[in-house]
């Protein structure tokens, strides 16, 4: 779909962004699971040909055994770096060749590449671009992967590149670049200040999301 346009359902995000009702927030992210059960079910062949898993497998697994184990080990390795790969293409436009790319890495510059960016973001989260940087060296790997791999690292801080999200915030057109990332990060920042406890940057895209989400399959049916 063209930058210009919005992708479908993502009015509904786009509503929901300007909202300051923290209640209508809460009721959109206590409809995640349903998010997830929906974007398994709107797969299509050739994505559910990707991986032996389901989407919502790899979902849980990104939420909670990942970070587990890139904070005992400060690595990613290449398995566990396509496997985010599936899980991003399953959640958002489908590139295939984008696998084909990271399957081009070696196991061993993708962990020299990861444990670098690692050690940057620790330190400070001003090194953001930097890490970006970093991570983009990897064959196909740029701002989006790049949001993704570190949003795992640093769910408070670093949001996910998703379309639906960067649409609601900041807008068309829509464009993959560290500076449009930087944008995009201090908006879901912002919101998730203005949303108050308990809320993350991380959160706020999921949330964001599921609005597009849900407004698709409504459209579908």
């Amino acid at each position: 779909m063209a930058p210009n346009k919005l992708r479908p359902g993502v009015e509904s995000a786009v509503e929901l962004w300007k909202s300051r009702d923290s209640a209508k927030w809460e009721e959109f992210c206590n409809s995640y699971e349903d998010s997830r059960v929906i974007t398994q079910r709107l797969l299509k062949n050739s994505q559910i040909k990707l991986s032996h898993h389901s989407f919502i497998e790899d979902d849980k697994w990104k939420e909670d055994n990942l970070p587990k184990n890139i904070a005992t080990k400060k690595v990613i390795t290449l398995q566990q770096l396509e496997r985010l790969m599936v899980w991003k293409l399953r959640r958002g436009q489908f590139r295939p060749t984008l696998m084909g790319l990271i399957k081009r890495n070696s196991p061993s510059c993708v962990e020299e590449v990861t444990r670098k960016a690692i050690a940057l973001v620790e330190e400070s989260i001003e090194n953001i671009s930097d890490a970006f940087k970093v991570l983009e060296s990897l064959h196909g790997v740029g701002p989006a992967t790049a949001s993704l791999i570190l949003s795992v690292i640093l769910p408070d801080q670093v949001p996910f590149m998703s379309d639906e999200a960067m649409d609601a915030s900041i807008g068309l057109p829509r464009s993959y670049t560290n500076s449009r990332y930087v944008k995009f990060q201090k908006a879901l920042s912002s919101k998730a200040e203005e949303l108050g406890n308990g809320w993350n940057v991380n959160l706020v895209e999921k949330v964001l999301y599921t609005a597009a989400v849900l407004r698709r399959d409504e459209m579908n049916q």
